[in-house]
């Protein structure tokens, strides 16, 4: 807050559009003249389709008789496949984790390439995968 005077119910307001979710709506907040804080809020992914978040501050200054102030901020473009990354895990550990994971979609793949270890390295370069 760099006014003179106090935010009062300073609310971020986050909107997704893809396969995000926003888990909870973060708290609205009381902000001294001149203060700070800092906002996290947890989106959930469900899917490796690209999405976007929108956002919106919204507050209102005490004392105004005013309607409530908004800042529009600029659109987040997020690509789930920039924040894979390959890691490690035991053979046991892999196999629960498969069995847990919820397959809902089977895809047909049609591909030139012939070798099965070729078309290995292929999926694990573009899926930023390693192979146990």
């Amino acid at each position: 807050d760099q006014a003179k005077y106090t935010l009062q119910n300073l609310t971020l307001e986050l909107a997704t559009l893809g396969d995000l979710k926003l888990v909870e709506k973060p708290q609205p907040l009381l902000l001294a003249p001149h203060d700070f804080c800092n906002i996290k809020a947890n989106i959930k992914v469900a899917s490796t389709e690209n999405g976007i978040i929108f956002g919106n501050i919204v507050y209102d200054v005490s004392g105004a008789a005013s309607d409530r102030n908004c800042v529009v901020l600029n659109d987040i473009h997020i690509d789930i496949m920039d924040y894979i990354v390959p890691a490690a895990c035991t053979d046991t550990e892999f196999r629960q984790m498969w069995a847990e994971f919820e397959w809902e979609n089977k895809v047909t793949v049609n591909t030139n390439i012939a070798s099965l270890h070729d078309y290995l390295q292929h999926v694990m370069k573009c899926t930023n995968m390693k192979c146990l």
